[in-house]
């Protein structure tokens, strides 16, 4: 395979251009993130409705994914980057312009193709446009990373204020957010020759072949792997209906932005707290966290809104645990295809207990819905930590 070669880029222009598109892409997205669940019911969707939306994302960037990793090799990636972002904006419209449940389907496969176009796009060519000129590329992830919790922050915030007053037409700022980005990529990204001749399909195959291999090999990866799936359970269910599950506690729509951006810093401080092989030894202390789940049902709103906060920060802190063992028992050759891999399956995963999630809003309330997913999933991942043994993973060569 030819490798894409690519000349004379303007680097530090082109690391600004790409900072401004992705603050105003992220926060064009985040927009609805806090006030989704009432806008869905708003265009006349049940619980149960939105999660086959949902559910239609989830498929549409499964099927999407690999494909799009092929047509980045063989198109510019900056053209595929806007194409990405075209995609996004008829799906934009579409929400803002449309009600009922099979033009919603629409709008979310059209999302969860956008997002699928959108990876290994202009980034991609930074990435190897940095690792060139040996600049620092660690310095551009972690401003990367701040600029989009930065346009998540403000995009949810805006879109909650804006929603109160216009309700879907806050998909009008969502359309102007992304032209601009569009213009932004468009008239100040350069890039340079591409040369392409890539056997995309064959090394598909291939690490697919190989990543299965490696599962073999390794047992832990196998059980890590698991471990993710189940977590899923957890995840999915945060967060497609802890929006339907506060405002079933009386939480004002106009409230929720603050939970948003509350899960948002949560997620970011967990990370602070290592990631230590002790989850394993003593995952049975996780069987503690069952009186915490149950108390969710309570109606006392400090009592399920800390309990709530104090689960989601337990079971984002474990997903970290797995995902840092995984990244250290993987072997630096596979690392690409198991990563991939190991992706592919938790989006199969979230596709089936969205859909699972849907019958069950058809017989039993939100809540009963969220404590049993998160039960079934402390339950599970404690188990499952135990049968895993993380300490000796850290001693098997990779």
């Amino acid at each position: 395979m030819q490798i894409a070669l690519i000349a004379n880029m303007p680097l530090k222009r082109n690391i600004l251009v790409y900072y401004a598109s992705i603050l105003t892409a992220i926060s064009a997205q985040a927009l609805p993130h806090a006030i989704l669940t009432p806008l869905l019911l708003a265009k006349g969707l049940s619980l149960a409705e939105i999660m086959w939306v949902q559910a239609t994302y989830s498929m549409a960037m499964l099927l999407a994914e690999y494909p799009s990793g092929v047509l980045a090799d063989l198109m510019a990636r900056k053209r595929l980057f806007l194409l990405s972002k075209l995609v996004l904006m008829c799906s934009f419209s579409i929400i803002w312009l449309c009600e009922g449940l099979t033009w919603m389907l629409l709008a979310w496969a059209l999302y969860g193709l956008a997002s699928a176009l959108d990876s290994g796009t202009i980034d991609a060519s930074l990435i190897n446009a940095i690792k060139e000129q040996k600049a620092n590329l660690s310095r551009f992830f972690a401003i990367d990373k701040q600029l989009r919790f930065a346009g998540m922050i403000l995009g949810s915030v805006l879109g909650s204020f804006l929603y109160v007053r216009y309700g879907a037409s806050v998909y009008i700022m969502g359309l102007l957010l992304l032209a601009l980005c569009m213009i932004i990529v468009f008239l100040g990204f350069k890039e340079g020759e591409v040369l392409v001749h890539s056997k995309s399909l064959e090394l598909l195959k291939r690490h697919i072949k190989e990543g299965f291999l490696e599962l073999g090999q390794k047992p832990h990866l196998k059980k890590l792997m698991i471990c993710s799936l189940v977590l899923q359970v957890f995840f999915q269910t945060h967060f497609q209906l802890w929006q339907a599950y506060f405002l079933a506690k009386d939480i004002a729509t106009s409230h929720l932005f603050y939970f948003y951006v509350g899960f948002q810093i949560l997620g970011v401080l967990i990370h602070f707290i290592p990631a230590t092989s002790a989850v394993s030894k003593k995952s049975w202390i996780l069987l503690a966290g069952l009186p915490l789940i149950l108390g969710l049902l309570s109606s006392v709103p400090i009592v399920f809104i800390a309990l709530y906060a104090l689960v989601v920060a337990i079971f984002s802190w474990i997903a970290y645990c797995v995902d840092y063992h995984f990244s250290l028992c993987v072997s630096k050759q596979k690392i690409s295809s198991l990563i991939s891999l190991k992706s592919s399956i938790s989006r199969l995963a979230s596709v089936a207990i969205l859909i699972l999630s849907s019958a069950e809003l058809a017989f039993v309330s939100v809540g009963y819905v969220v404590v049993w997913h998160f039960l079934l999933a402390l339950v599970a991942v404690a188990f499952l930590l135990k049968w895993t043994n993380l300490q000796s993973i850290g001693n098997k060569p990779s």
